[in-house]
């Protein structure tokens, strides 16, 4: 995309994400998760229908760790059927290795808004031979939808994820066990901007899927949809300027404190997930503009909102009262005949 391209790209997907409809939506979700896992599943299915396409906005500065995997045969045994270990390139032309990333950023997307702390091991997908992340773990301080899980509220507290006047970058995160955590700092006045490999942070992001703790019946992979020129590159930070204080996860297929790579995004990146797409719809770049033009050229599509999740809420109230009506009728009557 050019400049003026992108600038309505940007503005599309920001006018997905409606905080009036978030705040329903998060409030409405504590209700949802109640219901078995596969309604669940079956209610975002029908309003993935009914939604063409969700805003996915991670703004700055989102961080991203590499990690060279050590342990691949247990790294295997966390990916989900269809999938196997890779070699991939972190930055543009370096040493290809085995490898597992973390990535902490706050988002406003059409669900929610808040922050994340995500675990992913990289893999390729047997049936089109392409790079994959595989989401193996993930902590949240707002609500969120998984496969495994379904809707969920926040998972850990502390949940920071902030800047300093210093200059620096700090995270700090507990799971709500407290027998799992991720704090880190970085200096984010250290670092030069390098290219990304293609590979890696293009066609990886066209197959996203579930493993490791978040293994499910249910996971389907997923597109994400954006400028590949946005990912192009990133401010690699030197590991000097990185410090990782405490990192619980993965541990059993990396050396969680000492990451290989680090690298920021100092802007907004703006994305959109076409939840209606096929299977494997988008292979390569020609494929991913067709998407983003289409996105663009698009209008009056439905977006996400707080009322898609009241409705089948309702509904159930609904039933419950009249079953809870029923059985109060049924027993008056019995008392009546047989009292």
């Amino acid at each position: 995309m050019d400049q003026e391209e992108y600038r309505n790209f940007a503005k599309k997907t920001e006018a997905l994400v409606k905080p009036k409809d978030v705040t329903a939506i998060s409030f409405l979700s504590s209700f949802s998760k109640s219901l078995p896992k596969k309604t669940q599943h079956k209610f975002t299915k029908s309003g993935q229908k009914k939604i063409p396409y969700m805003g996915f906005i991670v703004d700055p500065y989102s961080l991203f760790l590499c990690f060279k995997i050590t342990n691949t045969s247990a790294a295997q045994e966390m990916l989900p059927d269809g999938y196997e270990l890779a070699e991939a390139s972190f930055f543009k032309n370096d040493a290809k290795f085995p490898m597992a990333i973390v990535s902490v950023f706050t988002a406003r997307t059409s669900g929610f808004i808040g922050m994340r702390v995500e675990f992913y091991i990289i893999a390729r997908n047997k049936e089109t031979g392409m790079l994959s992340w595989i989401i193996c773990d993930y902590e949240t301080n707002t609500n969120s939808y998984d496969p495994k899980n379904g809707f969920s509220g926040y998972t850990c507290d502390p949940a920071v994820y902030t800047t300093t006047y210093f200059g620096e970058l700090l995270v700090d995160m507990k799971d709500l066990t407290k027998s799992k955590e991720f704090i880190a700092s970085v200096d984010l006045e250290k670092g030069d901007s390098r290219e990304l490999d293609e590979s890696l942070w293009i066609e990886g992001n066209l197959i996203v899927d579930y493993g490791g703790e978040l293994k499910s019946e249910f996971s389907e992979p997923f597109s994400l949809l954006f400028d590949p020129n946005m990912i192009k590159e990133a401010v690699s930070i030197p590991l000097e300027h990185v410090s990782i204080k405490a990192n619980s996860y993965l541990g059993n297929i990396i050396d969680p404190i000492k990451p290989v790579y680090a690298a920021i995004f100092p802007y907004s990146q703006h994305f959109i997930i076409k939840q209606d797409l096929q299977k494997y719809a988008v292979k390569n770049q020609k494929d991913l503009d067709l998407q983003t033009k289409a996105f663009l050229s698009g209008t009056g599509y439905k977006a996400m909102s707080g009322e898609d999740i009241k409705k089948p809420i309702y509904g159930m109230f609904v039933i419950c009262y009249l079953v809870l009506v029923g059985i109060i009728v049924f027993l008056l009557l019995r008392l009546y005949v047989f009292g």
